[in-house]
């Protein structure tokens, strides 16, 4: 098996046990990503957004959407948002359609623009300053190489949701077995998934990018540090709006 999301921390334990393969010899090898994160991408987390649990979607989304258009005038558009749920990106998709400073920008949004995910793709390369807001199908599979593509928005961490019901069974599976269903199942899950959304930015050596994650857990949260570990070892910037987009401007400007 090759791919570049079969490890967590670094290490297969996740993948050989969800293939019953914990006791059998197996050769495993981590291939270094030849893509130089530390010189070519940074990582950036805001620490005045409100909580995203803890706020209502309508308050979190007005602000969700004035952060990003302070970005995208920083990155001339080029970014795409990756989102968890619909009805948020829905409800940021409005707020952002009546920004007026986004007025020169082309605002595609899945489920809401029409078209699947590869045409919304193919039109979000047409235009020089697009945004691009998407869901599950985004998050991987997707290919946007060289300048189309210079920042992606994380908003929430891909925690599968609880009444999905194959999550369901797999968590009811674990708690039978006596084991923490989240350390065990969700954790890596939402792990994996988000490695594959971050690969979406640097998909050749020359590509250069900057990914904002939105949801303060994964900086105020013990689990939050295995995601963290888990992504190309790029620079971690925290801190106030100001700050951080003053970063994206630097960081352009000597690219």
């Amino acid at each position: 098996m090759t791919s570049a999301t079969l490890t967590v921390k670094g290490k297969f334990d996740y993948l050989r046990k969800s293939l019953g393969l914990e006791e059998e010899q197996i050769v495993e090898k981590r291939i270094p990503s030849p893509f130089d994160y530390k010189e070519n991408a940074r990582v950036m987390i805001p620490d005045d957004m409100p909580p995203i649990k803890d706020t209502p979607i309508e308050r979190y989304t007005a602000e969700l959407a004035k952060y990003i258009r302070h970005i995208a005038v920083k990155t001339k558009g080029r970014m795409l948002v990756l989102f968890t749920a619909s009805d948020m990106l829905q409800k940021t998709y409005y707020h952002m359609k009546n920004e007026k400073s986004l007025e020169e920008y082309v605002v595609l949004a899945q489920g809401v623009s029409a078209g699947s995910a590869a045409r919304l793709t193919k039109q979000f390369q047409m235009f020089d300053k697009a945004i691009l807001l998407g869901t599950t199908s985004f998050w991987e599979g997707i290919d946007i190489p060289g300048e189309d593509l210079s920042c992606l928005v994380i908003v929430r961490l891909p925690f599968a949701p609880m009444d999905d019901p194959y999550t369901k069974a797999q968590i009811s599976l674990r708690k039978e077995r006596g084991e923490n269903a989240f350390q065990t199942y969700s954790l890596p899950e939402a792990v994996l998934r988000f490695k594959q959304g971050f690969g979406r930015l640097i998909r050749r050596e020359s590509d250069r990018g900057i990914v904002f994650v939105f949801d303060n857990r994964v900086d105020t949260t013990k689990f939050g540090k295995a995601f963290l570990e888990s992504i190309p070892s790029a620079p971690i910037l925290k801190g106030k709006q100001a700050d951080l987009l003053e970063e994206v401007s630097e960081f352009f400007k000597e690219g």
